[in-house]
């Protein structure tokens, strides 16, 4: 109807009418004067019947109006709260970050140190080692120099034989061939004799100055008390200065090494304890060793088994029956006397049975030396050692010929690890151990009472028997501390074909090997604090 106006209290309502609106004007003035200034203003619209998008504005947030900034007064009042809590959380977070960095640098550390202990006794193993092939190089000299005197004594025996049956008719034309091969070997044998003559003191002489010096300077320098300690502390010291963490030209503080006497103490004895030098007649491992080091020719020489050679070099029988028997018996070895003097013989002597009855293995005949040879080394080289009797002579012929090689030592005093009467390990497994206390100060922690903060600086007066809101960390003598340990252990490589890194590192018999400072198998790993 004209003139009269619209209400729109909302979408989807219709028309209203005229008493209508005076109503709602006559509820909003009493609004206003209880305080509420609230009211729903119609403005004039060019359209008949619409409230204008003012008064549409004004009707819809009313109620919301009334509650405006409830959320703002409980925020300030969790404030607080939530940095409280904030600041706990990274204080929290920080002291268990530090423990974990503190924790692996004690690792790291640890690690390092029995790392040095593991080199130094791979060291003493490869050093061990030397000495025992030296050892044995030794044992092959004097039996090739035995050897050598014996073939060129044989030679000659020979020659002299052979060159009176080369004028028998008709045969004569075989010993003149047989003849001229022994003088060619005669010659070369000659030949090496004077090498080894004047090579072998040389020899025995060089790995002495260089031997002794080296064990006593390196090897035993190791073990003095004290120097080990300081060794494994200085790479764990190293480690812990560059275990830092690092990012956009920053870097924490590093931890630091404890000086805890009870642990150097306890490092310090488990070094000691754990080798020793074996002196005297306790060399018998090391004899042992060496004896079972040596190859066949440094062992025992029979002679040779090659067709025709074995006749004039080694074991053999030829019969003629009820004319002639004829038998060779070549001998030869080199044995270590006591633990200071090595000492090689080799003997040749024919049997020579006439009107025989051809018995093959039996020992008959007359024995006539056809060579020998003898050599000792000790450290005076002035003794032909022990006398070797053969039936023929030819042992005595070379007691008196002996080539005396002055200079050698014996046996070296060697360090190994501590055994038991058997000579085995004292121990199984045979372990060492080291360990380190690392720890990182108060102040290089970034908690929330760090200077660098300036936050939590001052301590909450407000303690009660319920507890305290007083978020200070607290540390034990004001710092976090690690304990770490390192095993160093012996395992060598075990027969893997994925593992192309063991070679031929691992044994043929499949056996496993005892720990020693013969083997460089010296190993590292963690190991939980004892």
């Amino acid at each position: 109807m004209p003139g009269n106006g619209w209400l729109l209290p909302g979408p989807g309502f219709g028309r209203a009418p005229a008493h209508a609106v005076a109503s709602a004007r006559a509820v909003a003035s009493a609004r206003a004067d209880a305080g509420h200034r609230c009211a729903v203003r119609l403005a004039a619209h060019p359209e008949p019947g619409r409230v204008s998008a003012r008064g549409l504005r004004g009707r819809l947030p009313c109620r919301l109006r009334q509650q405006r900034g409830q959320t703002l007064v409980w925020f300030l009042a969790f404030a607080a709260t939530l940095a409280l809590i904030f600041a706990g959380v990274y204080s929290v977070g920080q002291v268990t970050s530090e423990k974990q960095k503190v924790v692996n640098t004690a690792d790291a550390a640890a690690y390092s140190g029995a790392l040095v202990e593991a080199r130094t006794l791979n060291l003493v193993a490869y050093t061990n080692r030397a000495v025992i092939a030296n050892e044995v190089l030794i044992a092959q000299a004097i039996s090739l120099q035995s050897w050598t005197d014996y073939i060129v004594i044989a030679t000659n025996n020979y020659r002299m034989v052979l060159s009176a049956l080369s004028y028998i008719p008709y045969i004569g034309a075989v010993f003149k061939v047989l003849d001229m091969l022994m003088e060619a070997l005669n010659e070369v044998a000659a030949g090496q004799q004077e090498i080894l003559q004047s090579g072998i003191p040389m020899m025995i002489n060089a790995w002495e100055q260089i031997i002794t010096p080296w064990y006593t300077s390196t090897i035993n320098t190791a073990f003095m008390p004290g120097a080990m300690a300081f060794s494994a502390k200085a790479a764990a010291e190293a480690v812990v200065a560059q275990n830092v963490a690092t990012q956009g030209g920053r870097q924490d503080q590093p931890a630091h090494l404890i000086d805890v006497p009870a642990l150097m103490t306890i490092n310090e004895i488990a070094w000691q304890k754990f080798t020793r030098l074996y002196t005297g007649n306790d060399r018998k491992y090391a004899k042992d060793l060496l004896l079972a080091s040596r190859d066949e020719f440094s062992t025992n020489r029979p002679g040779s088994d090659v067709p025709m050679f074995s006749t004039f070099f080694g074991n053999s029988e030829m019969c003629i029956p009820s004319a002639i028997k004829f038998s060779s018996e070549k001998k030869g070895s080199t044995t270590l006397v006591d633990y200071d003097r090595w000492e090689a013989q080799d003997t040749l002597e024919f049997k020579l049975d006439l009107l025989p009855i051809c018995v093959f293995g039996k020992d008959s005949g007359i024995p006539i030396p056809i060579g020998w040879g003898r050599s000792v080394a000790d450290k005076q080289g002035n003794t032909n050692g022990n006398l070797l009797v053969t039936p023929g002579g030819a042992g005595y012929w070379a007691y008196i010929g002996t080539n005396k090689n002055g200079g050698w030592s014996g046996v070296k005093e060697l360090r190994d690890v501590t055994r038991d009467s058997n000579g085995q390990p004292d121990k199984d497994p045979k372990e060492l151990t080291y360990a380190v206390a690392v720890a990182k100060g108060k102040a290089d922690i970034r908690t929330n009472d760090h200077a660098s903060l300036n936050f939590m600086t001052k301590p909450w007066s407000t303690a009660s028997a319920t507890g305290s809101a007083d978020l200070t960390p607290n540390f034990a003598d004001d710092q976090v501390m690690a304990i770490a340990e390192a095993c160093i252990f012996f395992a060598r490589p075990v027969r893997n074909a994925r593992d192309i890194t063991a070679g031929g590192l691992f044994r043929a018999d499949s056996y496993q090997e005892y720990a020693s400072l013969y083997n460089p198998y010296w190993q590292v790993r963690l190991s939980s604090p004892s």
